[in-house]
């Protein structure tokens, strides 16, 4: 098939993009920049940004398959709703015009807001930050495109990139816990969701939605102790109050807004509302329908993705 991704050149994207040449698809992705390690692969690049109609339709033209990944996470940026939303809506149009086969939206599990229990497909969105509510516009959008479509939830995907790296350096420092730690997350593991995103271009997959995770959520504590263990590090013994992780928070969102600088993701309150929030999903629909089957579980996952980074740091 002659398929298209959004986003293609990113942690998810690019490994995306090696399964489908690996699999004989032709490939082609619409990015700002190119990436010469995918093009020695066979994958074909259009320059362009999903905000420009014009470049989101020379690149859509003639394709079966369109994968829209590309989406901007920092809430600091204000060009992040922008990107998210009229991004998507570019390529929906797109699409409609050349009659693409299937649209295939990566969004988030963060559209259906806290979660207690595992959280089905079919409930009602709920987002809270301004990622998550532009995702649950984007996937609305979708929705209502008159393109076939299939929408893929995914929780933090897990593996080597730059979040998880920092988080690695946390531990390494010995980075006190953030709350209770009891709250759950549930995660998937990079390689089950490229799996998973292979799988959704099948019929069953037409006009659904997909939660995709692994198979068991864990603990927040849990999940850094695990990356602790992999580190062979003393666990953390201490813990700092939320409200005291959210002062100051506010104090890093402040300053770097006097002083005209973005400030850094992962100290902004919105993600420390993410870190200690309740996140557990529901992947039956896809073990069901789609015959998913997550290869990776919390520590093996974590220590896939430790070794991938201490061998980075060695290069």
């Amino acid at each position: 098939m002659k398929i298209l991704i959004t986003g293609g050149t990113g942690f998810l994207g690019s490994r995306l993009v090696k399964a489908l040449v690996k699999k004989s698809h032709k490939v082609a992705i619409l990015s700002r920049l190119k990436d010469t390690r995918l093009e020695r692969i066979g994958a074909k690049f259009v320059l362009g940004s999903v905000l420009d109609l014009d470049a989101v339709t020379s690149a859509v033209r003639g394709k079966d398959i369109v994968y829209h990944l590309a989406a901007n996470l920092n809430e600091s940026d204000p060009d992040m709703y922008s990107t998210n939303v009229i991004g998507t809506q570019n390529v929906v149009e797109a699409c409609k015009k050349y009659k693409v086969k299937r649209i295939i939206l990566s969004s988030s599990i963060g559209v259906l807001g806290h979660a207690d229990k595992p959280a089905i497909e079919e409930m009602p969105y709920n987002p809270s930050t301004k990622y998550e509510k532009s995702k649950t516009d984007a996937e609305k959008i979708v929705r209502k495109g008159k393109v076939p479509f299939t929408i893929m939830r995914t929780t933090i995907i897990l593996g080597p990139n730059r979040f998880w790296e920092q988080i690695v350096r946390a531990a390494e420092k010995n980075y006190p816990l953030v709350g209770s730690g009891s709250n759950f997350w549930h995660i998937v593991y990079i390689d089950d969701a490229v799996d998973a995103l292979l799988l959704a271009t099948g019929k069953k997959a037409k006009n659904q939605i997909y939660n995709i995770a692994n198979s068991d959520p864990h603990t927040y504590k849990e999940t850094y102790f695990a990356i602790c263990d992999a580190l062979e590090i003393a666990r953390p013994k201490k813990q700092v109050p939320l409200w005291l992780a959210n002062l100051a928070a506010l104090m890093h969102e402040t300053k770097c807004r006097l002083l005209g600088k973005r400030p850094k993701v992962t100290k902004m309150r919105a993600s420390i509302a993410r870190l200690v929030r309740n996140r557990i999903v529901s992947i039956d629909k896809a073990e069901k329908e789609l015959g998913y089957k997550p290869k990776y579980g919390l520590e093996k996952g974590i220590k896939a993705t430790v070794k991938t980074l201490r061998q980075k740091a060695v290069r």
